[in-house]
């Protein structure tokens, strides 16, 4: 009896291992083809623009379709990767057909834990569908105060959905914005977020010299100021235009009184490129003024971008979300996020743009708000000026500025 027992055991142990060897297998076969197709991708778009680059004459419509292309393929490898990496003890095995079925148990969790006990840094960039870099082909500056604004249905819903996540932001205001709509920057603030400056009119600091600067940044602090009665600390420029060459802004910067700047975005990007920036907060302006970059996730020596916007629209989520947790456990660092309210409206009017700029404004725009949710969910966020609030003087902390607040008039100057 005993024999025979041992043998059937021993008979199982060996399906068992020969189930296990082909999973295996097909496992290794997975993440190597996702591999060769992704090193593949990344040499043809280096061959294919070479002579271009060389010669500074590339399409960014390429350029963004070959990029898109290397960050999906990465996505897939990614997810291969975590697909497989669960240890035994997470799942749970269902017996079906014959078949095991694996469910991890975070996916019948009504609360799912924070996958950080860092806390993150969560920004919007206060704009309309109309005020982009992008839509500036089909929309001047004469015309805005002419276009339908979608801001009072779209910015409650930002508004609301973070009240639901118990998260507070950072919000970069345009003074354009702050004087036409006064009231949004007061409820926003009311609700506990940091309003901080995105510019007055929109125009990137690299097509700007320092006066033109000066002017508009001092117009557009003032305005946001006037409207919520407290001090503005922060600054990010449209598109994140402080770039090699416009170092002179952070002096400009710390001229004005602002205690911290979120402009680099350290990616390569045919616009905003600035991809030898430093990925981690430091201080320029001779130590006035603490620079906080976009964040980024460092693999073989490319800064990939995981801060939001585009990125997190576009491409898949489980992309970002492995960034992020990345830049939390082996960094050991916050990342800072961003997005836009536009980017969660798809009910946002078509404007007349050429293909590749209409899918950079309005692709991704129906399933950006459940990504958004999902970091929420999955990541410790708060304001800029609380994250990094031991940065600061204390009298330029985000409390005392609340503080400030509840001790001056809306409108009063400060």
């Amino acid at each position: 009896m005993f024999g025979k027992q041992r043998a059937r055991y021993g008979a199982l142990k060996a399906e068992e291992q020969d189930t296990q060897h082909a999973m295996l297998s097909r496992r290794h076969k997975k993440v190597l083809t996702a591999s060769i197709t992704a090193t593949v991708a990344v040499i043809a778009a280096v061959a294919l623009h070479a002579r271009a680059l060389l010669q500074g004459d590339i399409s960014e419509s390429v350029l963004l379709v070959s990029l898109a292309l290397t960050c999906l393929l990465l996505s897939w490898l990614l997810s291969v990767l975590n697909q497989h990496s669960r240890r035994p003890e997470d799942r749970h095995e269902i017996k079906a057909s014959g078949l095991a079925l694996s469910t991890p148990l975070s996916d019948r969790m009504s609360a799912p834990p924070r996958l950080s006990s860092i806390t993150n840094a969560f920004s919007i960039d206060l704009e309309d569908y109309f005020h982009t870099e992008v839509a500036a082909q089909a929309v001047s500056w004469s015309e805005w105060d002419d276009m339908p604004s979608r801001l009072e249905v779209v910015m409650p819903r930002l508004l609301d959905l973070l009240d639901t996540h118990d998260t507070k932001a950072t919000i970069f205001v345009l003074g354009w914005l702050a004087r036409k709509y006064p009231g949004m920057m007061r409820e926003a603030a009311r609700r506990g977020h940091e309003i901080a400056c995105h510019s007055y009119r929109h125009r990137v600091i690299f097509r700007l010299d320092r006066s033109t600067f000066y002017e508009d940044t001092y117009e557009a602090k003032a305005t946001i100021e006037d409207a919520i009665g407290v001090p503005v600390l922060g600054y990010r420029a449209p598109c994140f235009s402080i770039i090699p060459g416009t170092e002179w802004a952070f002096e400009v910067l710390a001229e004005l009184g602002f205690q911290y700047d979120s402009s680099v975005n350290p990616v390569w990007h045919t616009l905003y490129g600035n991809a030898q920036g430093l990925r981690f907060p430091h201080y320029v302006a001779n130590n006035r003024l603490l620079e906080i970059p976009i964040a980024v996730w460092r693999v073989c020596g490319m800064n990939l971008p995981i801060g939001g916007g585009a990125y997190l629209r576009l491409l898949p989520y489980s992309y970002s979300k492995t960034g992020l947790k990345h830049l939390n456990a082996k960094n050991h660092a916050a990342g800072t996020i961003y997005i836009h309210p536009w980017e969660i409206d798809d009910h946002q009017p078509r404007l007349r743009l050429p293909w590749i700029s209409h899918i950079r404004q309005t692709w991704g725009t129906c399933t950006m708000e459940s990504k958004v949710a999902g970091l929420l969910s999955s990541f410790r966020f708060s304001p800029i000026a609380e994250v990094y609030s031991h940065a600061f003087a204390p009298e330029s902390t985000f409390d005392s500025a609340l503080s400030a607040r509840s001790q001056a008039p809306v409108g009063a100057e400060m």
